[in-house]
């Protein structure tokens, strides 16, 4: 049977689709640590975990100039916390052969701890956090261009 020309576009967009989809994030996140509920005006920490596939590493959140995209970490305006702060884990350092400076980046997992205050005005009940961890993965080879993954935490707010 020869293809028709539909047939045929149809096939080419389909392989085309295929061939360019982005790839899959070496980097899947899950809520490692949440408070049962918390009142409003309190402060409370969150910690979200993330494992990296093998092979694969992504950037601390302090990065030097000229070097690799720092890992960025926060919440979608409008969430019914504000972020004071972000802790990580301790990264490895060493002298990056793909930059050619001193960067510090995580391997296999990494945990950021969130310190919030939840906002006075949150109402009772289920409120959802959207943690926003944007990142750069690198290999022994290439880097993939920066990637932001949501996490949504659901954060019960009491009186």
């Amino acid at each position: 049977m020869i293809p028709t020309p539909r047939r045929y576009a149809a096939a080419l967009l389909l392989f085309s689709a295929t061939a360019y989809a982005a790839p899959k994030s070496p980097a899947q996140w899950h809520v490692k640590a949440l408070p049962v509920a918390a009142k409003a005006n309190t402060k409370i920490a969150i910690t979200v975990s993330g494992q990296i596939d093998p092979g694969w590493h992504l950037y601390a959140l302090e990065e030097p100039d000229g070097g690799p995209i720092a890992t960025v970490v926060g919440l979608t305006e409008g969430d019914p916390a504000d972020l004071l702060s972000v802790d990580e884990s301790k990264p490895i350092v060493i002298d990056d052969p793909l930059f050619h400076l001193r960067t510090g980046f995580f391997r296999s997992s990494v945990d950021f701890t969130l310190h919030l205050r939840v906002d006075p005005s949150a109402k009772p009940g289920t409120n959802p956090l959207h943690v926003l961890i944007r990142f750069q993965s690198c290999n022994d080879q290439v880097c993939l261009p920066p990637h932001t993954d949501t996490v949504e935490v659901p954060l019960n707010v009491t009186r």
